[in-house]
């Protein structure tokens, strides 16, 4: 019997320590790692990304 993750009862809280301020809403970026998209022709690697816009760049 496979055992199934209990991850509803923990919150998961943004570490904003490390993140910079949007330049577009300034709201705090988070730092994601990106698969290659092909249909919009964007390179893989890591991004810094804003949860509130369409916001993103490349480090």
């Amino acid at each position: 019997m496979a055992k199934i993750a209990k991850t509803a009862d923990r919150k998961k809280i943004m570490d904003t320590t490390k993140s910079t301020d949007c330049p577009k809403c300034g709201n705090p970026t988070r730092v994601v790692k990106r698969v290659k998209d092909r249909e919009k022709d964007i390179p893989g690697g890591m991004y810094i990304s804003c949860s509130a816009c369409e916001f993103y760049e490349k480090l």
